[in-house]
């Protein structure tokens, strides 16, 4: 399981989705859970996503 903390370390430059999960988790084939974690902390104001580039940043 993958937590706010870790993902917010990883986001240390804009990241798409399948480099950030090979950061956080590198056995993992699925990126529905970080999708989900992302897009909850994007509603709360800690994430921000690039529709231009894919790409996601801290807020």
């Amino acid at each position: 399981m993958t937590r706010e903390e870790e993902v917010l370390a990883a986001l240390d430059k804009p990241r798409a989705v399948y480099p950030l999960l090979q950061l956080l988790d590198p056995s993992s084939k699925s990126t529905d859970a970080l999708q989900d974690l992302l897009i909850r902390m994007r509603a709360e104001g800690k994430v921000k996503f690039d529709i231009k580039t894919g790409k996601w940043s801290k807020a």
